[in-house]
């Protein structure tokens, strides 16, 4: 069992303990030993247990909210409340199974004595490195809430510039759903129906008209070949888009104009100061955190971040190494650069972020306001070119009737 796919029941268990006897409290677990076992790490005594829900559907679990339940523990541990104790309340108001049995192991894991950071090394797939780092450090100096306020403020920044993107994509999107379902109604069913009529008249048509009535034949023909090949036309491009090699190399080659090129970059150079800002505030060293940011960066830009981690290694200042890999703009280079000599590198990292951050929002707009227009003319022209192409053999045959 991963922990992606936690297959887990919930119990009712009525256990003993030497300070308040005899009581009924709820765990979930795989099966009575793992249950027994964590019983035994909590000091209880196992009586016995009954299964209140046995039916988990694993393709039903979801990610776990670690966003949420950043937000969550920071909150409780700013109230007043112990570590321990947080983690056990956010457990017991939990009512996903599969999210409970994350905390349910979380809270037997520190009352076993581990730290906080060594409980979320357990389950890699849900706790980033990042974070796990961001909270390793401050158990050094004691302080997690501001390592949990800092992933919180990193990763509510990151999901508003990812949202923002997705938002302008939203109805472009419509848009080319919409109109490709009305090219498909013309072509699948409209044309067809108006190839019959022309068939003995395509030679003598124009080109354009003749060849949007071939279409047709080949459609009314062919009708399940047809719907067939739209399918797998459509497969493919979600392939393309969901697959992540497929859609890095997609990214590679819209990089390749200059204008998307440019925003591709400086969006990742977004993520890329983000995280370093989020682990150079925490006290983390510089090489070791470039070295935990490579999760989060592209294939492209992890080659360019090892050679500016074995630059940095070797004694250069962190700007120039990256601006030696490609990794800056004008303006963060002359920001890292006040970091450097002030010591404040974190926060010049942060700001960097921001300035790349807003410029990204202004041009995003700009696309969108300048995108959508483009796009209704383009939908709305090639609609109109087919239904003008479909009854230009009936003005023609008008005409020779007359």
């Amino acid at each position: 069992m991963t922990e992606q796919n936690l297959q887990v029941k919930r119990y009712k268990v009525k256990v003993f303990s030497q300070t308040t006897g005899f009581g009924e409290i709820e765990r979930s677990a795989n099966n009575l030993a793992q249950l027994k076992e964590a019983l035994d790490n909590e000091s209880y005594l196992f009586v016995s247990a009954e299964v209140i829900n046995s039916e988990v559907n694993s393709r039903k679990s979801t990610k776990f909210p670690l966003m949420i339940f950043c937000q969550q523990l920071l909150s409780l541990l700013q109230a007043g409340l112990q570590l321990v104790e947080a983690v056990n309340t956010l457990t017991e108001k939990e009512l996903d199974p599969n999210h409970r049995w994350v905390l349910d192991q979380l809270q037997t894991n520190l009352r076993a004595g581990l730290s906080f950071s060594q409980a979320l090394l357990m389950y890699p797939k849900i706790f980033p490195s990042i974070f796990q780092a961001a909270i390793e450090a401050s158990e050094q100096t004691g302080a997690i809430t501001d390592a949990l306020d800092r992933f919180v403020s990193y990763e509510t920044q990151f999901q508003k510039l990812k949202n923002r993107l997705i938002g302008a994509m939203i109805y472009p999107l419509l848009l080319l759903s919409m109109g490709g379902l009305v090219i498909a109604f013309l072509l699948g069913y409209v044309v067809p129906r108006f190839s019959v009529v022309f068939i003995d008249r395509l030679d003598s048509m124009p080109y354009l008209s003749a060849l949007v009535i071939r279409f047709g034949l080949v459609i009314s023909d062919n009708p399940i070949k047809s719907l067939l090949t739209l399918i797998l036309v459509v497969s493919c491009a979600s392939f393309i888009i969901i697959y992540p090699s497929t859609r890095a190399s997609l990214i590679r080659f819209i990089s390749k104009f200059r204008w998307l090129g440019d925003r591709i970059h400086a969006y990742e150079l977004v993520r890329i100061y983000r995280s370093l800002s989020m682990l150079l505030r925490g006290g983390i060293p510089v090489v070791r955190s470039m070295q935990m940011i490579r999760t989060v960066a592209s294939a492209a830009s992890q080659s360019s971040l090892e050679r500016a981690i074995l630059s940095v290694s070797e004694g250069q200042p962190l700007s120039m190494s990256l601006q030696k890999v490609g990794l800056t703009t004008i303006v963060s280079e002359r920001l890292l650069a006040v970091g450097e000599r002030s010591g404040q590198m974190g926060e010049m990292m942060s700001r960097a972020a921001d300035f790349l951050d807003s410029e990204l929002e202004q041009s995003i707009d700009r696309a969108v306001k300048l995108l959508e227009p483009l796009m209704m003319v383009f939908i709305g022209g090639l609609i109109g070119a087919i239904v003008i192409l479909m009854y230009l053999p009936i003005f023609e045959l008008a005409d020779s009737i007359q």
